[in-house]
Order: C-alpha cells, then sequence, then structure tokens
C-alpha cells in the first residue's frame, strides 16, 4: 500500500492525509497480531505444564484505536483450589489485558469522553473518523452501558453507604482506589446517569447514580486512603496486666 501511495499522482494532502493514517493503522494492526501471538508462544513454552493443560489456540479479536486486530491465543485447562477445572488464557493475564467486551481500554476511554462533549451519533462519526475504528452510534451507546454495569456493584454498595451517613472504606470497595483514578470514575458515574435516564418513575438508577456523583464529588478527600492524606494513627499502647 505504502508504494502505491508513493507512486500515485498529485492528490489534496487531505486525501494523502487520509490514506496515509490507513495505511499506518493497518501496519499497527499487523505488528500488534504479531507481538501477542509471539507472547503468547513465550508463554506456552515457559509455563508450568502440568498446571496448566493446552487445549488448543483460539480467535479472538480486540479493537483497538487503530482498528481491529484479530489473533490466535491458547486456551489452558487449569484446577482451581477447591478441584473445580476452569479454562484460562494465560496472555490475557499477564498482559491484564481489561476490555470492555471486545473493546481495548484505550478505545473505551476515548469513546466515553467524546460522549460527555457530543451525543452518541456524532461520537460514532468523530472516533470513526479519528480513528482507525469504526463505531456506530449504537455501538457507543453499548459500551456506555457496560462502563455502567462495571461500577454498579460500587454504586449501589456507596448509595446505600451515603444514605446511612457512612464513608465508604478502602477494604470494602477498593475499586474506588485503584491507581487514585477518582475523576474517571466520577466521569464514568456521571455518563451512565445521563446514559440510563427514563421517564418510568420506578427507574432509580439514574437518580441513584447522580445522587451518588454529587456525594462522592463533595467527599473526594474522604476517599483517600488516611495515609495519602497524610493522616497517622497513634499506635495503641499496651496494656498493663489487671
Amino acid at each position: 500500500m505504502m508504494k502505491s501511495i508513493v507512486e500515485e499522482k498529485l492528490v489534496s494532502f487531505k486525501t494523502l492525509e487520509q490514506k496515509v493514517f490507513r495505511y499506518v493503522c493497518e501496519l499497527a494492526q499487523e505488528i500488534t497480531q504479531l507481538m501477542l501471538e509471539n507472547y503468547d508462544a513465550e508463554l506456552a513454552e515457559g509455563r508450568n505444564k502440568s498446571q496448566y493443560q493446552d487445549k488448543g489456540k483460539r480467535m479472538t479479536t480486540i479493537k483497538t484505536v487503530y482498528g481491529e486486530v484479530s489473533y490466535a491465543r491458547r486456551v489452558y485447562q487449569t484446577k482451581l483450589d477447591d478441584g473445580r477445572k476452569v479454562c484460562v488464557y494465560l496472555l490475557d493475564e499477564a498482559m491484564h489485558m481489561d476490555k470492555i467486551g471486545l473493546i481495548s481500554t484505550n478505545l473505551a476511554e476515548k469513546i466515553a469522553m467524546a460522549v460527555t462533549e457530543s451525543p452518541y451519533r456524532v461520537t460514532a462519526e468523530i472516533i470513526s473518523e479519528t480513528c482507525g475504528q469504526s463505531i456506530s452510534h449504537g455501538g457507543a451507546w453499548n459500551l456506555i452501558q457496560r462502563l455502567g454495569e462495571r461500577i454498579s456493584e460500587e454504586e449501589d454498595y456507596a448509595v446505600k453507604q451515603m444514605e446511612a451517613g457512612q464513608a465508604a472504606g478502602k477494604a470494602e470497595i477498593p475499586v474506588l482506589f485503584e491507581a487514585q483514578k477518582m475523576d474517571e470514575m466520577l466521569e464514568y458515574i456521571r455518563i451512565y446517569a445521563d446514559s440510563v435516564e427514563s421517564n418510568d418513575v420506578n427507574d432509580k438508577r439514574s437518580s441513584n447514580a447522580k445522587k451518588l456523583y454529587e456525594y462522592l464529588s463533595n467527599n473526594k478527600a474522604g476517599l483517600l486512603p488516611y495515609q495519602e492524606r497524610g493522616i497517622k494513627i497513634p499506635e495503641a499502647k499496651p496494656r498493663g496486666n489487671i
């Protein structure tokens, strides 16, 4: 493709830019596929073969900021401590492939941020034009629903704590403090609240999410572990014999 671009007759810069962008995205897809499959082969060679039984390769596709990447990775059967057999992908675990469905975290973040500024249809157009990945407005909406589902457990717990007048604790909802991404978490809650808004008076998801957003926004400092706030808890003094 690069050869055809170079040998092509003079075109507008916009057209040239679009063609080079497509070429770079295609190249990135090929490189990513090659690297993922090489990593998978290395993990297969270095694994504990008595613990992980190779059950063959499976094809999958991940949607990235530069387009869809299809690759093959091995699935393994292993046993849990309770004796149950489960299937795992060592590649996913080793690379911490935290995906939203089949969408990469980077692409999901771009879509989520675009939705905060534009309607779903416009978001889909922006992502499709500026990334190597095409997405429909329905696809953007579905992604936001998945993001909402991922925070639903934290939302339910925190709303109950708020109504009880209690502060959420790190040990009970640790995801709130992961990498101190509070602003990102709050933005997801806001997006979720907007996306599930309904005229149904029995549907409390949006109102609960908005209450949660307001409560957490006003109590950011209290969400941080006491160590990060510079608070020192005095050590308990040993008691004498009674």
